[in-house]
């Protein structure tokens, strides 16, 4: 279940291009936009809000600006004391003016916070008016106008009248005493500018110009962000896109240069092949997360999705001192999260990091607004100590979705500055909070307040994130991949049960012996090999009459031994030595078995049944020593020694003109005196041969053959 966010809305009067939080004190929010020049009822205006309260937003400081002039299209908070504040704005001067040559597109502005009222020192008679009041007091405070500057060369040169100051952005805020620079960027210039230039003044001038950027024809900076260098304080690491490169300069605080600084492309959209080739991704926004990881949004072409990327800059962003070019190293992709699917498109980003602790683990809070007016809040957690394939980098986690926040489309999010409470932490204490703002076009602005936890909870020293850190994403891919061997494992584990249960495979489970016996009378089927299938088949085949068998199905192939009367050697012997041999191994194997079937497995078992097919008057020979667990047929009921003299006179007989006994064996029923010993002999042969393990059916008639 998605947690529930605290959030206030206000409705003002004008369509909103630009927002912003003062860094020391989150509950001011700055917004700014209007209808441009000249359009009748809807003017131009910048205010400040009242955000300290999760539930409502209040109007305290309203900036009235001309009409004659282009509305406010960026804005950022310069700087930030207990009663006032800085704010450089990007408006562009009338259209006049821009004809002469002269776009004063940056301007600065001093707002001052109107005075502290205590509620405490209200009457309640004062209170009660209050209430009863139906009109709207005026917001209180005072708006001083500092400066107007043009700082692009773009429009001093005769561009085009619709060039105007797209982006304004500054470096972090590290304190009162910190140096900051900032960067403003061209829109809807022939060719792209970026100009970057010392933040400290309040009334920025071209005399405090770092460096500039000329794009290319065509070309414009998409966004760009600055970060502060943590090994060379003053010294700051830009970034910024033209759709399709990523690239990286490097700044100092304290140079004055026209010139253009040092710049490298670390990271260029793969061109697609085919017939893809025109259709090809771009960047949208991209925010640092530290200075060797920068995180982009890329929307896919032809409106089909956008996708968070995490690009490790490596030692494209690592200075050097000994060489001062910039390094040629290229970024590489550690983390992608694409986004849902009703997100067509991302129209901006913001993020937030929290405080660090000691082991430097930190949690970021991302906002990306889609054009489905909603805003998809995601954290990504970061410990230098772990994930070291993505840089310290956990996999993108989706804490909660805001949908339908505006009635129309969002054009511009931001977080409040978040500082860590000093430590140890104590009771006293007050709980943490981050603030995201959004406004759009329909006029509105929405707040929406995050409260953030300590972790460890129990520490007083702890940091603080917004969800509570899981599992790492190795023990989570392990966990995984575990959960899924299992679950293959016990799916095998039932299909083996089941098909040895059906008699469909063979039991090396053995789980139909632990079924109870009324349970094991009712479902469980011996399984049956294709031999022992074969030889039941032959055995019932053989019980049948000639008229049964005829008008029945021929039976499968079963492994029987028709051999031809002119061998000159004594097969059967073969087959019965064979038979016994093989006897003799499985019951080696069977000493093995459980103590209780030990008997039955010493007994001797029949190895082969001879009998007459009556189909078709062969002797047949069945392998019954392949299946030793079967039972013979009903109809074979003698061994040699219940068969009286006579039958095995005629056994005999028939066995030798069958060609199972040699020809050295061949007797008639009544011998001579002159072969009586010899054929005492060879009977006594023949009898050890055939005695105890063979079984004998029906003879034949006397024209019987094999």
């Amino acid at each position: 279940m998605a947690p529930r966010v605290p959030s206030s809305k206000l409705t003002l009067s004008c369509p909103l291009f630009a927002a912003d939080f003062d860094p020391r004190n989150p509950g001011f929010l700055l917004v700014a936009g209007g209808g441009g020049e000249g359009r009748s009822g809807v003017g131009n205006k910048i205010a400040l809000l009242n955000t300290s309260k999760r539930n409502e937003i209040s109007e305290i400081v309203d900036i009235e600006l001309s009409r004659d002039e282009d509305s406010v299209t960026s804005l950022a908070v310069a700087h930030a004391a207990d009663d006032s504040l800085v704010a450089l704005a990007g408006i562009n001067s009338s259209v006049v003016e821009q004809k002469r040559g002269n776009n004063q597109h940056l301007r600065s502005f001093k707002i001052d916070y109107p005075p502290r009222k205590s509620a405490l020192a209200e009457s309640p008679e004062k209170k009660k008016k209050k209430k009863k009041s139906p009109a709207r007091e005026k917001p209180a405070g005072t708006t001083t106008p500092l400066s107007r500057e043009s700082l692009f060369r773009t429009t001093k040169s005769g561009g085009n009248g619709d060039t105007y100051q797209r982006i304004t952005r500054l470096s972090p805020w590290k304190g009162t005493e910190s140096p900051r620079v900032a960067a403003i960027a061209t829109g809807l210039a022939p060719s792209g500018e970026i100009v970057f230039f010392d933040a400290s003044s309040s009334t920025p001038a071209s005399a405090d110009v770092i460096g500039r950027i000329r794009l290319d024809n065509d070309e414009e900076a998409e966004d760009v962000d600055i970060i502060e260098s943590e090994e060379q304080p003053g010294r700051f690491l830009v970034a910024y896109t033209n759709g399709r490169d990523v690239s990286l300069c490097r700044i100092s605080s304290n140079t004055r240069s026209n010139a253009a600084p040092d710049v490298q492309t670390v990271y260029t959209i793969p061109r697609p092949e085919g017939a893809a080739a025109r259709s090809r991704p771009k960047f949208r926004a991209l925010r640092f997360l530290s200075p060797t990881a920068l995180l982009l949004l890329q929307n896919s072409p032809d409106r089909t999705g956008c996708e968070l990327i995490l690009l490790d800059l490596g030692p494209a962003a690592t200075p050097n001192s000994k060489d001062p070019k910039p390094p040629t190293a290229a970024a590489t992709i550690v983390r992608r999260k694409k986004l849902r699917s009703t997100m067509k498109i991302g129209l901006g980003m913001d993020v937030c990091t929290l405080g660090k602790d000691l082991d430097n683990r930190q949690q970021t809070i991302v906002a990306v607004t889609g054009s489905d007016q909603s805003i998809e809040v995601i954290t990504l957690e970061s410990d230098p100590r772990s994930w070291r394939q993505t840089s310290g980098f956990d996999k993108f986690r989706v804490y909660t979705t805001l949908r339908d926040v505006h009635p129309f489309s969002v054009t511009k999010t931001c977080f409040s500055h978040f500082t860590p409470p000093a430590h140890p932490i104590s009771p006293e204490t007050p709980p943490q909070s981050v603030k995201l703002a959004s406004v759009s076009m329909g006029n509105t602005v929405v707040v929406h307040t995050f409260p953030l936890a300590p972790v460890p909870a129990s520490s007083r020293t702890p940091r603080y994130v917004l969800s509570i850190p899981g599992e790492s994403s190795v023990w989570s891919s392990f966990a995984g991949a575990s959960t899924a061997l299992l679950s293959i494992l016990i799916v095998c584990f039932l299909v083996q049960a089941f098909g040895e249960i059906r008699g469909a495979l063979p039991p090396h489970l053995g789980v139909a012996d632990y079924l109870p016996p009324d349970i094991y009378d009712a479902v469980v089927i011996p399984y049956k090999t294709y031999s022992s299938t074969s030889l039941r088949r032959s055995s019932d085949d053989s019980s049948s009459s000639p008229s049964s068998s005829s008008s029945s199905s021929p039976p499968p192939a079963i492994p029987t031994l028709n051999l031809n009367s002119s061998s000159s050697s004594s097969p059967l012997q073969n087959i019965i030595l064979q038979a016994r041999e093989h006897q003799q191994q499985q019951q080696q194997q069977q000493q093995q078995q459980q103590q209780e079937q030990q008997e039955d497995q010493d007994q001797t078992k029949p190895l082969l049944s001879i009998t007459c097919n009556p189909e078709t008057n062969n002797l047949l020979i069945d392998l019954l020593y392949l299946v030793p667990s079967r039972a013979p047929p009903d109809q074979i009921k003698h061994l040699w020694s219940d068969l009286s003299a006579q039958d095995q006179s005629v056994w005999k007989k028939q066995l030798v003109d069958g060609g199972l006994l040699s020809s050295s064996s061949s007797f008639s029923s009544s011998p001579t005196e002159a072969d009586s010993k010899d054929t005492d002999d060879e009977n006594e042969s023949i009898d050890a041969l055939l005695q105890g393990d063979v079984l004998f059916g029906e003879v034949c008639a006397a024209e019987a053959r094999v």
